[in-house]
């Protein structure tokens, strides 16, 4: 009876073990995705949010995984509905940690821990 139990305790505990184990692929998931932080500002509100985005996505693609964005050949047009006006020189731009972004928003990718803001500038 006791070579029983004690097969069963082995049995029980090879389980408990493999459940412990880490799974390879979410590692390699985990190593295909950063983090970030998007923030987009409307003049009267800001949005922000910490998201997750795969590292080769663009700042187009992670932008418009998390707004309604409108947007022609490359160059953000609306985010959420709210326009740019050409009549009043005023445009979408970005900057990526506090530094305007040097490519546009299809062209530049980000790294894990940056923060990218849009916001709404008027040119005179």
């Amino acid at each position: 009876m006791k070579k029983i139990i004690l097969g069963l305790a082995s049995i029980i505990s090879l389980f408990v073990l493999a459940a412990c184990q880490s799974n390879p692929q979410t590692k390699v998931e985990t190593d295909l995705m950063s983090k970030a932080t998007l923030i987009v500002d409307f003049g009267d509100k800001v949005d922000s949010k910490e998201i997750v985005f795969e590292n080769d996505d663009s700042v187009m693609d992670i932008l418009e995984d998390h707004f309604e964005v409108e947007e022609e050949s490359g160059m953000v047009l609306a985010i959420n509905g709210v326009s740019q006006d050409a009549s009043k020189n005023t445009y979408w731009m970005y900057d990526v940690n506090d530094e305007l972004a040097p490519k546009g928003a299809e062209e530049m990718t980000i790294s894990h821990g940056d923060t990218v803001r849009f916001y709404l500038e008027t040119f005179e």
